[in-house]
């Protein structure tokens, strides 16, 4: 037999599960912020590909909503130097008094990589570019030696009002761009204007950058006679036992396997068990369902998935789309740092369902809809190295 080695950047992946319960209702303009999965969705900043999973049935009944409410979206790849960035009408429309989320090409870690959101600058540099700039940073986890302070980060808030042409501070930034960071590299561009779609063909602003408009839209794949959990005869817990965390790992498995289009999922599979023993979560009576998944690929924002996951709640309310409604939604980072990175997560709404232990019932608990809460798993996946 031969040993297996330890690999040592697996041993640094992580997956944090959190179970949480889910408000009966969400309003759109004051999303919870600091519980899960909210709070998941939004400490994700940069993504390039969004899956959302539910039953064939239940995607026909909600399926003219969302094309009605879900926000078409469109991004935009320039090219662009850092001189271009504070210079300008693109300086005083999209940072000072707009909110743009950017990103440049390069792999972290090992380039210069630049990044923007909320008007904060952040720029990932290696250790000769940094000495070079004169500007202010602070030393960074790059995963080689571990007392070698090879790479920085410079963080420049750029809204600030001392961040101004002629200003003194203002004028050492300048410089650096036009004298050490001049190289024209490529980005990923996302207007979050109020009532913006991501990008406009005939935005002014960025006409000068050599813009190419990319559309994001949706691609349905169908997934027939699936070999599906009964997940309403799921039970909640809230003491993290063995058993639980090894269930909540064979669902996010099982969702897995759905995207990937893997034959083991199917109701049809007939492989010798001596090559594959993998069965489906045993969650109630497993079935076959058709599975409806619906993928975005692009540049998306934290607020369009934020979005997305309210209007599929919504939609699939028991009242709407039946007591047995569910999906998962995940997404998959882009631009994760170098060491301990977050990879993505994966969210799912649970049916209406009751939680363990919880036989009786206050009213104060009726009144929260505590009686059939729907509950969330959400998986987060940070800790892999890029190197």
């Amino acid at each position: 037999m031969f040993e297996l080695e330890d690999d040592v950047a697996s041993g640094r992946e992580k997956c944090y599960t959190t179970i949480a319960h889910l408000p009966a209702f969400i309003n759109p303009e004051q999303t919870p912020t600091k519980r899960s999965p909210f709070s998941t969705i939004l400490n994700h900043s940069f993504v390039h590909t969004v899956e959302v999973t539910l039953p064939r049935e239940v995607y026909t009944t909600v399926e003219s909503s969302l094309d009605s409410k879900l926000q078409k979206l469109s991004y935009a790849r320039l090219s662009m130097t850092l001189s271009s960035v504070i210079e300008g009408d693109f300086f005083n429309t999209y940072i000072k008094a707009g909110n743009i989320l950017m990103i440049s090409e390069g792999r972290s870690g090992l380039d210069n990589v630049y990044t923007l959101r909320d008007g904060v600058l952040r720029l990932e540099l290696g250790k000769e570019d940094f000495e070079k700039t004169g500007l202010e940073g602070k030393p960074v986890r790059t995963g080689g030696k571990k007392h070698a302070k090879e790479r920085y980060l410079v963080e420049l808030n750029l809204r600030l009002p001392s961040m101004l042409h002629g200003k003194k501070g203002f004028q050492r930034i300048e410089w650096a761009f036009k004298n050490v960071l001049n190289q024209c590299v490529a980005w990923l561009f996302f207007d979050l204007g109020t009532g913006s779609a991501g990008v406009s063909e005939d935005d002014i602003s960025v006409k000068g950058n050599n813009p190419d408009i990319i559309p994001c839209e949706p691609i349905r794949t169908t997934h027939e006679n699936i070999s599906t959990p009964s997940f309403s005869d799921l039970r909640v817990t809230e003491n993290a036992s063995e058993e639980m965390r090894d269930l909540w790992g064979e669902i996010s498995e099982w969702l897995s396997l759905v995207s990937l289009e893997s034959q083991r999922v199917s109701a049809d599979d007939d492989i010798d068990p001596y090559l594959c023993r993998y069965g489906a979560p045993e969650i109630g009576q497993t079935k076959g369902l058709d599975l409806v998944t619906l993928k975005w690929h692009g540049f998306i924002p934290p607020r369009w998935i934020m979005q997305l996951f309210i209007t599929f709640f919504r939609e699939t309310a028991p009242r709407i789309a039946g007591p047995q409604t569910w999906f998962a939604l995940s997404a998959s980072a882009l631009g994760r740092d170098a060491i301990e990175g977050k990879d993505g997560y994966s969210i799912m709404a649970l049916p209406p369902i009751k939680a363990a232990g919880a036989e009786t019932t206050t009213r104060e608990d009726q009144t929260d809809g505590a009686k059939d809460a729907r509950y969330s798993i959400c998986w987060e996946f940070v800790g892999t190295s890029v190197l």
